[in-house]
């Protein structure tokens, strides 16, 4: 009897093992369709979900917003107002609210640890 008790524990155990992988992964593949600063589902589809973004990536406060000519596409262009008065202009991917200038997200990414 104690052997086949100790059958099932382990055939419990190992359910519940590949249970908990799935439901980890499943997070993983969330989290990458997701804004990696604000968490907003991608891809973005509205002016202030990318202006959000913008204020997230950046701690500023977004006071201008102009659609640019992007190759064949368009983007954002937002004026921020930083902390001391700086005012920094970003363009963000009207999608992804990532900087389409590539120095530009690898300096985000790293601030983000990404």
């Amino acid at each position: 009897m104690s052997s086949n008790v100790a059958v099932r524990l382990r055939r419990l155990g190992i359910g519940t093992g590949i249970l908990l992988m799935l439901m980890i992964s499943g997070a993983a593949r969330a989290e990458s369709g997701a804004h990696p600063c604000t968490g907003e589902r991608l891809p973005l589809s509205t002016e202030r979900q990318v202006v959000q973004a913008a204020e997230c990536l950046f701690d500023g406060r977004v006071v201008k917003v102009d659609r640019v000519s992007a190759g064949n596409d368009w983007a954002y262009r937002l004026r921020l107002l930083l902390d001391g008065g700086r005012v920094r202009t970003v363009d963000l991917n009207r999608t992804s609210g990532m900087p389409t200038n590539p120095a530009l997200l690898e300096e985000v990414n790293e601030t983000l640890d990404r």
